[in-house]
Protein backbone atom coordinates (compact mmCIF):
# COMPACT_ATOMS: atom_id res chain seq x y z
CA UNK A 1 0.00 0.00 0.00
CA UNK A 2 1.28 3.46 -0.95
CA UNK A 3 1.05 5.44 2.30
CA UNK A 4 2.50 8.54 0.65
CA UNK A 5 -0.79 9.01 -1.24
CA UNK A 6 -2.59 9.51 2.08
CA UNK A 7 -0.01 11.92 3.50
CA UNK A 8 -1.70 15.14 2.23
CA UNK A 9 -5.01 14.07 3.79
CA UNK A 10 -3.31 13.29 7.08
CA UNK A 11 -1.53 16.64 7.12
CA UNK A 12 -4.77 18.44 6.32
CA UNK A 13 -6.59 16.66 9.16
CA UNK A 14 -3.85 17.57 11.60
CA UNK A 15 -3.95 21.24 10.52
CA UNK A 16 -7.73 21.37 10.96
CA UNK A 17 -7.49 19.84 14.43
CA UNK A 18 -4.78 22.34 15.43
CA UNK A 19 -6.88 25.24 14.15
CA UNK A 20 -9.88 24.03 16.15
CA UNK A 21 -7.72 23.74 19.26
CA UNK A 22 -5.77 27.00 19.06
CA UNK A 23 -8.16 29.34 17.20
CA UNK A 24 -11.23 29.90 19.43
CA UNK A 25 -13.05 32.03 16.83
CA UNK A 26 -13.03 29.22 14.24
CA UNK A 27 -14.12 26.77 16.91
CA UNK A 28 -17.05 28.98 17.87
CA UNK A 29 -18.11 29.46 14.25
CA UNK A 30 -18.03 25.73 13.51
CA UNK A 31 -19.87 24.98 16.75
CA UNK A 32 -22.56 27.52 15.86
CA UNK A 33 -22.95 26.02 12.38
CA UNK A 34 -23.32 22.53 13.85
CA UNK A 35 -25.96 23.71 16.32
CA UNK A 36 -27.80 25.54 13.52
CA UNK A 37 -27.79 22.42 11.37
CA UNK A 38 -29.15 20.32 14.25
CA UNK A 39 -31.86 22.93 14.89
CA UNK A 40 -32.91 23.01 11.21
CA UNK A 41 -33.08 19.21 11.04
CA UNK A 42 -35.14 19.08 14.25
CA UNK A 43 -37.58 21.71 12.96
CA UNK A 44 -37.90 19.86 9.64
CA UNK A 45 -38.65 16.60 11.44
CA UNK A 46 -41.30 18.27 13.62
CA UNK A 47 -42.94 19.97 10.63
CA UNK A 48 -42.98 16.72 8.66
CA UNK A 49 -44.46 14.84 11.62
CA UNK A 50 -47.20 17.41 12.19
CA UNK A 51 -47.99 17.50 8.46
CA UNK A 52 -48.37 13.72 8.31
CA UNK A 53 -50.64 13.72 11.37
CA UNK A 54 -52.81 16.42 9.79
CA UNK A 55 -52.97 14.31 6.64
CA UNK A 56 -54.10 11.34 8.78
CA UNK A 57 -51.02 9.42 7.65
CA UNK A 58 -48.13 7.75 9.43
CA UNK A 59 -44.92 6.07 8.35
CA UNK A 60 -45.59 3.08 10.60
CA UNK A 61 -48.34 1.47 8.55
CA UNK A 62 -47.89 -1.05 5.74
CA UNK A 63 -45.62 -1.24 3.72
CA UNK A 64 -43.35 0.10 6.46
CA UNK A 65 -41.42 3.20 7.60
CA UNK A 66 -38.68 3.03 4.96
CA UNK A 67 -41.00 2.85 1.94
CA UNK A 68 -43.47 5.36 3.33
CA UNK A 69 -40.79 7.87 4.30
CA UNK A 70 -39.21 7.60 0.86
CA UNK A 71 -42.57 8.07 -0.82
CA UNK A 72 -43.66 11.00 1.35
CA UNK A 73 -40.39 12.80 0.59
CA UNK A 74 -40.09 12.03 -3.13
CA UNK A 75 -43.62 11.80 -4.63
CA UNK A 76 -46.19 14.58 -4.91
CA UNK A 77 -49.11 12.61 -6.30
CA UNK A 78 -51.00 9.38 -5.61
CA UNK A 79 -53.29 7.19 -7.69
CA UNK A 80 -55.33 4.15 -6.74
CA UNK A 81 -54.68 0.87 -8.56
CA UNK A 82 -55.95 -2.70 -8.36
CA UNK A 83 -52.93 -3.72 -6.30
CA UNK A 84 -52.28 -0.49 -4.41
CA UNK A 85 -48.57 -0.75 -5.09
CA UNK A 86 -48.18 3.03 -5.08
CA UNK A 87 -46.31 3.23 -8.38
CA UNK A 88 -49.02 5.06 -10.35
CA UNK A 89 -48.94 8.86 -10.58
CA UNK A 90 -51.93 11.15 -10.93
CA UNK A 91 -52.71 12.25 -14.50
CA UNK A 92 -55.13 15.20 -14.47
CA UNK A 93 -55.15 15.81 -18.24
CA UNK A 94 -58.30 15.89 -20.32
CA UNK A 95 -57.02 12.89 -22.26
CA UNK A 96 -57.20 10.86 -19.09
CA UNK A 97 -60.80 11.95 -18.53
CA UNK A 98 -61.68 10.93 -22.07
CA UNK A 99 -60.09 7.56 -21.49
CA UNK A 100 -62.63 6.86 -18.76
CA UNK A 101 -65.43 7.01 -21.34
CA UNK A 102 -63.95 4.17 -23.42
CA UNK A 103 -64.89 0.51 -22.86
CA UNK A 104 -63.24 -1.15 -19.91
CA UNK A 105 -59.76 -2.46 -20.67
CA UNK A 106 -59.55 -4.61 -17.59
CA UNK A 107 -61.85 -7.08 -15.90
CA UNK A 108 -63.67 -4.89 -13.43
CA UNK A 109 -66.97 -5.42 -15.21
CA UNK A 110 -66.50 -9.18 -15.19
CA UNK A 111 -65.77 -9.13 -11.48
CA UNK A 112 -68.84 -7.02 -10.81
CA UNK A 113 -71.04 -9.37 -12.84
CA UNK A 114 -69.64 -12.39 -11.06
CA UNK A 115 -70.11 -10.87 -7.60
CA UNK A 116 -72.88 -12.42 -5.48
CA UNK A 117 -76.10 -10.45 -5.47
CA UNK A 118 -76.71 -10.88 -1.75
CA UNK A 119 -75.05 -8.37 0.57
CA UNK A 120 -71.86 -7.42 -1.32
CA UNK A 121 -69.10 -6.03 0.84
CA UNK A 122 -69.02 -2.26 0.52
CA UNK A 123 -65.66 -0.88 -0.41
CA UNK A 124 -64.10 -4.22 -1.16
CA UNK A 125 -60.71 -3.72 -2.85
CA UNK A 126 -60.83 -4.74 -6.48
CA UNK A 127 -57.68 -6.86 -6.15
CA UNK A 128 -57.74 -10.29 -4.56
CA UNK A 129 -54.36 -10.12 -2.81
CA UNK A 130 -52.38 -7.41 -1.09
CA UNK A 131 -48.61 -8.02 -1.02
CA UNK A 132 -46.53 -6.56 1.77
CA UNK A 133 -45.27 -3.69 -0.42
CA UNK A 134 -48.77 -2.37 -1.15
CA UNK A 135 -50.54 0.63 0.37
CA UNK A 136 -54.02 -0.25 1.61
CA UNK A 137 -55.19 3.35 1.06
CA UNK A 138 -54.29 3.15 -2.64
CA UNK A 139 -56.36 0.06 -3.48
CA UNK A 140 -59.34 0.88 -5.69
CA UNK A 141 -62.67 0.32 -3.99
CA UNK A 142 -65.37 -1.61 -5.83
CA UNK A 143 -69.10 -1.31 -5.16
CA UNK A 144 -70.80 -3.90 -7.40
CA UNK A 145 -74.55 -3.88 -7.83
CA UNK A 146 -74.93 -0.11 -7.41
CA UNK A 147 -75.89 1.92 -10.51
CA UNK A 148 -73.11 4.17 -11.79
CA UNK A 149 -75.32 7.26 -11.58
CA UNK A 150 -76.03 6.60 -7.91
CA UNK A 151 -72.35 6.06 -7.15
CA UNK A 152 -71.57 9.30 -8.95
CA UNK A 153 -74.12 11.26 -6.91
CA UNK A 154 -72.94 9.68 -3.66
CA UNK A 155 -69.35 10.59 -4.51
CA UNK A 156 -70.40 14.21 -5.00
CA UNK A 157 -72.27 14.15 -1.69
CA UNK A 158 -69.14 12.89 0.05
CA UNK A 159 -66.98 15.64 -1.45
CA UNK A 160 -69.51 18.30 -0.44
CA UNK A 161 -69.50 16.97 3.13
CA UNK A 162 -65.71 17.15 3.54
CA UNK A 163 -64.09 20.25 4.95
CA UNK A 164 -61.65 21.93 2.59
CA UNK A 165 -62.95 20.07 -0.49
CA UNK A 166 -64.64 21.84 -3.43
CA UNK A 167 -65.95 20.47 -6.71
CA UNK A 168 -64.64 22.53 -9.62
CA UNK A 169 -65.72 20.42 -12.58
CA UNK A 170 -68.16 17.59 -13.26
CA UNK A 171 -68.33 15.21 -16.23
CA UNK A 172 -71.11 12.65 -15.65
CA UNK A 173 -70.51 11.08 -19.06
CA UNK A 174 -66.93 10.22 -18.14
CA UNK A 175 -67.89 9.63 -14.53
CA UNK A 176 -65.29 12.15 -13.34
CA UNK A 177 -65.44 14.71 -10.55
CA UNK A 178 -62.58 17.20 -10.34
CA UNK A 179 -62.01 18.73 -6.93
CA UNK A 180 -59.63 21.07 -5.16
CA UNK A 181 -58.59 20.46 -1.58
CA UNK A 182 -57.39 23.53 0.33
CA UNK A 183 -55.32 22.95 3.48
CA UNK A 184 -56.59 24.57 6.67
CA UNK A 185 -53.42 26.32 7.84
CA UNK A 186 -51.30 27.28 4.83
CA UNK A 187 -54.10 27.40 2.26
CA UNK A 188 -52.20 25.08 -0.08
CA UNK A 189 -54.26 23.58 -2.91
CA UNK A 190 -54.21 19.97 -4.14
CA UNK A 191 -56.08 18.56 -7.13
CA UNK A 192 -58.24 15.45 -6.73
CA UNK A 193 -60.01 13.53 -9.49
CA UNK A 194 -62.65 10.92 -8.71
CA UNK A 195 -63.67 8.55 -11.50
CA UNK A 196 -66.74 6.33 -11.21
CA UNK A 197 -66.44 3.42 -13.63
CA UNK A 198 -69.40 1.46 -15.09
CA UNK A 199 -68.25 -1.64 -13.22
CA UNK A 200 -68.82 0.00 -9.83
CA UNK A 201 -65.13 0.73 -9.23
CA UNK A 202 -64.36 4.19 -7.88
CA UNK A 203 -60.87 5.36 -8.82
CA UNK A 204 -59.24 8.33 -7.09
CA UNK A 205 -56.09 10.25 -7.88
CA UNK A 206 -54.63 13.24 -6.07
CA UNK A 207 -51.87 15.65 -7.06
CA UNK A 208 -50.20 18.44 -5.12
CA UNK A 209 -50.90 21.91 -6.45
CA UNK A 210 -47.15 22.46 -6.65
CA UNK A 211 -47.04 19.70 -9.29
CA UNK A 212 -49.24 21.66 -11.69
CA UNK A 213 -47.39 22.56 -14.90
CA UNK A 214 -48.05 26.26 -14.32
CA UNK A 215 -47.14 26.29 -10.61
CA UNK A 216 -44.93 29.18 -9.52
CA UNK A 217 -44.71 28.20 -5.85
CA UNK A 218 -41.20 27.84 -4.46
CA UNK A 219 -42.38 24.52 -2.98
CA UNK A 220 -42.47 23.08 -6.52
CA UNK A 221 -38.79 22.30 -6.00
CA UNK A 222 -39.69 19.95 -3.13
CA UNK A 223 -40.58 16.58 -4.70
CA UNK A 224 -42.61 15.17 -1.81
CA UNK A 225 -46.06 15.75 -0.31
CA UNK A 226 -45.58 14.44 3.28
CA UNK A 227 -48.44 12.01 2.72
CA UNK A 228 -51.03 14.63 1.76
CA UNK A 229 -52.26 12.97 -1.43
CA UNK A 230 -52.61 9.50 0.05
CA UNK A 231 -54.38 11.20 2.96
CA UNK A 232 -56.95 12.79 0.62
CA UNK A 233 -57.71 9.43 -0.99
CA UNK A 234 -57.99 7.78 2.41
CA UNK A 235 -60.35 10.49 3.68
CA UNK A 236 -62.63 10.16 0.67
CA UNK A 237 -62.91 6.37 0.89
CA UNK A 238 -63.38 6.37 4.67
CA UNK A 239 -66.28 8.82 4.31
CA UNK A 240 -67.84 7.01 1.36
CA UNK A 241 -67.78 3.45 2.69
CA UNK A 242 -70.25 3.91 5.59
CA UNK A 243 -72.75 5.37 3.13
CA UNK A 244 -72.30 2.34 0.88
CA UNK A 245 -72.76 0.01 3.85
CA UNK A 246 -76.13 1.63 4.48
CA UNK A 247 -77.16 1.17 0.85
CA UNK A 248 -76.17 -2.50 0.85
CA UNK A 249 -78.02 -2.96 4.13
CA UNK A 250 -81.17 -1.43 2.65
CA UNK A 251 -80.87 -3.64 -0.42
CA UNK A 252 -80.50 -6.73 1.75
CA UNK A 253 -83.53 -5.76 3.82
CA UNK A 254 -85.61 -5.36 0.64
CA UNK A 255 -84.44 -8.76 -0.61
CA UNK A 256 -85.32 -10.36 2.72
CA UNK A 257 -88.77 -8.74 2.66
CA UNK A 258 -89.49 -10.31 -0.73
CA UNK A 259 -88.70 -13.81 0.49
CA UNK A 260 -91.68 -15.91 1.60
CA UNK A 261 -91.94 -16.42 5.34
Amino acid sequence: MDYHAYLPYLVGAVVIILILIFVPFVRRVIGALIRLAIFIIAVAVVIAGVAMLMNNETIFEKPGPEMRTTRFLTMNSAHTTDSGDGSATCDMTEAKAAEAQKPEKHKHAEKAAAAPAAAPSAGAPSAEATPDNDYDELMRRSFPGIPRAKLYDLSKDVVNSLGGWKIVKENPGAGTIDCIYTSRILGMEDDVRITVEPSGVIDVCSRSGTARPDSTSWLRWFPGDLGANIGHIKQFYETLEPKMDEIYKEQQEKENAKKPH
